[in-house]
């Protein structure tokens, strides 16, 4: 049994600890394998609406590939730049649309396109959360646009029914 002097302690603590805890943001600072998952969903559904088979890849902060699936009839080259176009929206911190016109003749980034493993067509998106940056997703199968619009409502559609996710900072 505590004494008196222990049970202040203890409720005092208690109320130290839940006031920490509520001056503490909840800071997502990566996407777990449920996240993945989930943004994989919303991409098949996404690319099922516009009856187009993709590719869906993302990966972490570190470009590392975390989750990929391949729907059926999904063109070959596909599984590839899903991957590519991910990977370069992590590494470049910049979605792979906003990339294609700072490659051409004359932009500050020309000749970048030819570095090993950078994808310029548009459907590679960097995944934000809260500032940090998590992951990037990169889809293929369709027109660049369809790439692009996929990758962006299935975004949104996670932001609504997770936490926030945005392409930028």
């Amino acid at each position: 049994m505590l004494d008196q002097g222990e049970a202040h302690l203890s409720q005092l603590d208690n109320w130290i600890n839940s006031a920490i805890a509520h001056q503490q943001p909840d800071r997502r600072v990566f996407l777990s394998l449920e996240d993945a998952i989930a943004l994989g969903h919303y991409a098949y559904l996404e690319a099922q609406v516009f009856n187009i088979p993709i590719v869906f890849s993302l990966v972490d902060a570190h470009g590392h590939q975390r989750h990929f699936f391949s729907m059926d009839n999904a063109l070959l080259v596909s599984h590839s730049l899903a991957y590519q176009k991910a990977w370069t929206a992590v590494s470049l911190k910049l979605a792979t649309h906003e990339l294609a016109p700072l490659v051409q003749p004359g932009a500050e980034l020309y000749g970048l396109q030819h570095e090993n493993g950078i994808c310029c067509f548009g459907g590679g998106v960097p995944c934000w959360a809260q500032g940090v940056l998590v992951g990037a997703i990169g889809i293929s199968g369709g027109s660049v646009a369809q790439d692009m619009a996929i990758a962006h409502n299935a975004l949104s559609r996670f932001s609504t029914e997770y936490y926030h996710l945005t392409s930028s900072t």
